[in-house]
């Protein structure tokens, strides 16, 4: 069997920098939402939320989790699961509006914000690192800097570009009339809340 390469681990990133941003999730349902409201240029800063939020939680996957209470994962599920039906709560405020989209970009810091918190209040990101990602992280750099290098340009290169097209996909449906508008981000008010239940209930119950 050959031994890895730069390009084994930059397609290894890549693999999953796409499954990573078409897993279904509060982070994505967000993006979705900003992006049926806002447009795309409100919209796509929040593809770069997970370049905020994912180095503590990388840190904390490689590095600590072990070492942390048993209860961690749950307690991220409870703050994310109350976090998901704040956004809720704003889509809906929305959504009673009409939901006409917004032209300005005054709140893209905001929506940016909001995504950065959703990302690192969703245990999925925690889960995916301590146990996929994060052992073929640390196998690469074990061989090279510029392994690990090529891995994480792989999978947030390809993540960015992956969650960039969804939030053009959705801004475009736009188009398509506001009573379409506004369906869609009912049913993203709808997600969102069954994701919070989901998240609050594994929190509670494991």
């Amino acid at each position: 069997m050959s031994s890895p390469t730069f390009l084994t681990y930059l397609l290894q990133g890549a693999a999953l920098g796409i499954a990573a941003a078409i897993t279904p999730g509060t982070f994505q349902t967000y993006l979705i939402s900003e992006s049926l409201t806002g447009g795309f240029r409100r919209s796509a800063p929040i593809a770069f939320a997970p370049l905020i939020s994912d180095l503590p939680i990388i840190l904390l996957s490689l590095f600590l989790l072990n070492q942390l209470p048993e209860n961690f994962i749950g307690i991220i599920s409870i703050a994310g699961g109350v976090f998901a039906l704040y956004l809720a709560w704003r889509l809906w405020g929305n959504w009673r509006k009409g939901a006409e989209p917004q032209t300005a970009d005054t709140e893209n810091s905001g929506t940016l914000r909001r995504g950065v918190i959703a990302n690192f209040l969703t245990p999925g990101p925690y889960l995916f690192w301590s146990l996929l990602s994060g052992p073929i992280l640390l196998t690469a750099l074990r061989q090279s800097i510029a392994f690990g290098a090529a891995f994480l340009l792989g999978f947030y290169g390809v993540l960015i570009l992956s969650l960039l097209g969804i939030a053009l996909l959705f801004s475009q449906a736009r188009r398509l009339g506001p009573r379409v508008v506004h369906i869609m981000l009912l049913v993203s008010i709808i997600i969102l809340v069954i994701f919070a239940g989901l998240l609050i209930w594994r929190g509670i119950f494991g």
